[in-house]
Order: structure tokens, then C-alpha cells, then sequence
């Protein structure tokens, strides 16, 4: 039988990100990657390069080997569980990967704050 390593490396860092409670646009925020090039990741439809995967590993907090082990390979999630997508029109890529790039040359301390005003702002828009 032959194994797909993109599906089970995808499926690992799906796993790891819902673990630690990230969206994908939050990890993405974290990686300095565009969320859907990491939903192709985790979907098995991208060959990630090696210096995204430590990006990955890094948004994560994890060590890059954790993401390429095989342990616990075979766990599965259940895509139903995941919180629903919020992606950006095509129009705002341009300005919102723009703030990312600027926020990544700021202290980790920085980031974490602007990423609870994010969900703080999310929060208030989705109940609004």
C-alpha cells in the first residue's frame, strides 16, 4: 500500500492546530502563510517546502519533527468538528497579508495581543 506523506502531514498539523484551538486563519496569522494555501496543506493537496513547515511548526509551538512523526499518524479529525472558515475577500488579501508581514517584525508579546483583539473583534461582528 502506498502512503500519501502530503495527506498524513496535512492531517497532523489539522490535528495539532485544533488541539491548540487555532482556526486556520489564525495559524495562518502565526506561520506568515495565506490560510488557503495551510488548508491545501492540511487537506493533502499541497507539498509544503520545508522552511513553511518550520513556520508551521513555530505558529504552533511545536518542533518541526513533531509535524513529520508518525506517531499517532492514523488519528483522524473529524472536519465537522473544525470551527467554520472566515476567509477574506480577494480584495483585502493585499492589505491583510500586508499587517501580517508588518506584525511578524514585532515581539511575540505584540502578536499575541493583536491576536486577542482579533477574536475580540470577530466575536463582536459575529454577534452583531
Amino acid at each position: 500500500m502506498r502512503v500519501n506523506l502530503q495527506a498524513l502531514v496535512g492531517k497532523k498539523i489539522r490535528r495539532l492546530r485544533l488541539e491548540c484551538g487555532f482556526t486556520i486563519e489564525e495559524l495562518a496569522f502565526r506561520a506568515q502563510l495565506h490560510p488557503n494555501y495551510l488548508g491545501d496543506i492540511e487537506r493533502g493537496k499541497r507539498n509544503p517546502a520545508l522552511a513553511n513547515l518550520k513556520k508551521i511548526a513555530e505558529g504552533l509551538k511545536k518542533p518541526l519533527t513533531e509535524l513529520i512523526s508518525d506517531k499517532s499518524a492514523e488519528s483522524v479529525v473529524n472536519p465537522a468538528r473544525e470551527k467554520p472558515a472566515g476567509y477574506f475577500l480577494p480584495a483585502q488579501d493585499k492589505n491583510i497579508l500586508s499587517l501580517i508581514k508588518s506584525l511578524h517584525r514585532n515581539s511575540e508579546k505584540d502578536r499575541e495581543y493583536v491576536i486577542r483583539l482579533a477574536k475580540s473583534i470577530s466575536v463582536r461582528l459575529k454577534n452583531s
